[in-house]
């Protein structure tokens, strides 16, 4: 019986191909993740993240799955993840905190949001160095959604309050607003005032040097009519009585 050569060349083909396959899934395996950046997780909780099956264990289906075709699902506390291929049997993984904003108190526990009101973490306090956020008048608050609020301007402002305070170093425990809007903040013993329709960054740099050269005693910082022309910042002292 013969056999056409058109056969025996399909059949050399499949052949090449098994062998490549095997070949490929022999020294392709996905072997080292080097998880960096996170940190709310740790590397083993992030892998665990990704790795959803047997078939991600393999370098390029592993990247080319989180790099070209999807996204990781949505992780509480991670804004984004960066995929490189370091060899082929290692891939990169950069992770990007999101920026927690505040937390609201609710039923008892510290309901964590990022800068768009998504309400990422349920804890039973405030994570270090995230302001309570008080004073303002939310309607529902669920894990995973965006805190319903009665006006979204408030997220704008907590964002704004929150970035100028990391970024000159303040350790703020509580974001107070009334109802007119205007702002206080409580900052260890001490307290600030704030206007509710803007806070400059020169207000939240003044108030920076003020506690700095405070010497640790507990002040109420009163910085509404503050101006870089004016330079009128008023100071209470507060007289703790235990």
């Amino acid at each position: 019986m013969r056999i056409k050569k058109s056969t025996v060349i399909k059949i050399a083909v499949l052949c090449l191909i098994a062998a490549l396959v095997i070949w490929y899934f022999e020294n392709f395996k996905l072997t080292n993740l080097i998880i960096e950046g996170s940190s709310h997780y740790t590397s083993e909780e992030i892998e665990a993240m990704l790795i959803k099956s047997d078939v991600d264990r393999y370098t390029h289906v592993f990247y080319l799955k989180y790099s070209v075709f999807s996204s990781p699902d949505p992780i509480p506390f991670v804004e984004k993840m960066d995929f490189e291929i370091v060899d082929k049997n290692t891939i990169h993984v950069q992770v990007y905190d999101k920026i927690i904003t505040g937390c609201v108190e609710h039923m008892g526990r510290y309901m964590h949001f990022d800068r768009e009101g998504i309400v990422v973490e349920s804890a039973a306090a405030p994570d270090a160095g995230v302001p309570v956020i008080t004073g303002i008048p939310f309607t529902k608050v669920v894990l995973g959604q965006k805190l319903e609020i009665e006006d979204d301007v408030f997220f704008e402002k907590i964002q704004e309050l929150t970035l100028q305070l990391q970024k000159n170093g303040i350790n703020c425990q509580r974001i107070d607003f009334d109802i007119r809007r205007n702002v206080k903040l409580y900052i260890g013993d001490s307290e600030a005032l704030l206007r509710g329709d803007k806070v400059h960054d020169y207000q939240i740099s003044a108030l920076k040097k003020v506690l700095d050269a405070s010497g640790g005693v507990a002040y109420v910082y009163d910085l509404r009519n503050y101006t870089p022309e004016t330079g009128e910042i008023t100071g209470k002292k507060i007289n703790n009585v235990e």
